[in-house]
C-alpha cells in the first residue's frame, strides 16, 4: 500500500486529560522528513507552549485525537489556541 502525502508540515496531538503529546512531520525542500516530539500541560500557560512549539515548527495543519474527550469539551481551549495563530485544526475520535 501507498500512502500519498497530501501536507508537507503537520502534527498530530493525543489529548489526555492532563497532557498533549505533539508529533510534527515537516518536509523541507530537499524532501528530507524531520519528525519532532514534545509533549505538553493541559494548563493555559502548557497550551501557549503547544501553541508556540507549532508555530516554531511551521506546521500548517493538525490532527487531534481525543478518545470520548471532544463531547465533553477537553479539546476546546487547544483548538482556540491553534487557530488563533493560523493552524487549521482537523478534529476526530479514535474508534
Amino acid at each position: 500500500m501507498v500512502i500519498k502525502r497530501i501536507r508537507d508540515r503537520v502534527a498530530g496531538l493525543d489529548v489526555h486529560r492532563d497532557m498533549v503529546f505533539a508529533c510534527c512531520w515537516v518536509v523541507d525542500p530537499d524532501g528530507e522528513v524531520e519528525v519532532t516530539k514534545q509533549s505538553f500541560a493541559t494548563t493555559r500557560k502548557g497550551l501557549g507552549e503547544l501553541a508556540v512549539f507549532l508555530c516554531d515548527v511551521a506546521v500548517t495543519t493538525v490532527a487531534m485525537e481525543a478518545a470520548g474527550l471532544l463531547a465533553v469539551g477537553y479539546v476546546t481551549s487547544p483548538m482556540r489556541k491553534r487557530t488563533r495563530v493560523g493552524i487549521a485544526v482537523e478534529a476526530g475520535e479514535a474508534t
